[in-house]
């Protein structure tokens, strides 16, 4: 059980490594301060912590192979966000990230920029963060680590069930009126339709700027379910 804890309290600080990293990159990239981002509600993105993880507890043999090390944690996460985008697709029927504009990408999912800087990632890990982050991990006192291990996990699945409560309803309102050609015009409609009604929906659009639906309806009938969009904002806003 210690273990557990200890490798899930491991995770959460790296998925708040990888959202802090993710803003600051997003943010300079934008040159103005970008800070939503991810799929969940909370400032912690659990795709990084999940490659973090993975790289710490595989790789750590080849921590003195530059090598060895940047291409195996750049395969590692390519991978996680591969099947992520995938999986995501898949249950939501919504492209969360989309990659097509870049060179050498795969189905617009990953893109090798991405890769190359998880090879360096898992380097920086590996090397140095992670020796910091497993001493200070490993020498909690037990109830410590109980209690805020249980804590965070209280909040990230409170926070997982409520993210998904949201997207769905998002899902089936962009269904009715989007589809992969018209993405960012109805975006645009829809974000600045919904932020009147609901913040965190509001927050999970600003999140993914690529957000787009396959197989919905064609924009022109944007106007014609307008209505009906709305009432199912105010449903969910009464249900809580």
């Amino acid at each position: 059980m210690y273990n557990l804890l200890a490798v899930f309290l491991m995770f959460m600080i790296y998925s708040v490594i990888g959202y802090v990293a993710e803003i600051t990159f997003c943010s300079v990239k934008s040159k103005k301060l970008i800070w939503n981002r991810g799929f969940l509600i909370g400032p912690y993105l659990p795709i990084y912590g999940t490659g973090a993880i993975a790289i710490v507890s595989t790789l750590g043999r080849y921590r003195d192979d530059f090598i060895a090390l940047f291409v195996m944690s750049m395969f590692y996460c390519l991978l996680i966000e591969y099947f992520t985008s995938y999986i995501m697709e898949k249950i939501f029927h919504l492209r969360w990230w989309d990659y097509s504009d870049k060179k050498y990408n795969i189905n617009g999912r990953v893109c090798l920029t991405n890769g190359v800087l998880f090879g360096i990632g898992g380097l920086v890990i590996v090397r140095i963060i992670n020796p910091i982050i497993h001493s200070f991990v490993y020498n909690l006192s037990p109830m410590i680590l109980y209690i805020v291990s249980s804590t965070l996990l209280v909040i990230y699945l409170s926070d997982t069930i409520v993210s998904f409560r949201i997207v769905f309803a998002l899902k089936n309102n962009i269904k009715k009126i989007a589809d992969k050609d018209a993405t960012n015009q109805i975006k645009k409609e829809v974000t600045n339709f919904l932020k009147n009604y609901n913040v965190l929906t509001n927050r999970l659009l600003k999140s993914f700027p690529y957000l787009s639906e396959y197989n919905g309806k064609r924009f022109e009938k944007f106007l014609a379910v307008f209505s009906s969009v709305r009432n199912e904002i105010k449903k969910l806003r009464h249900k809580k």
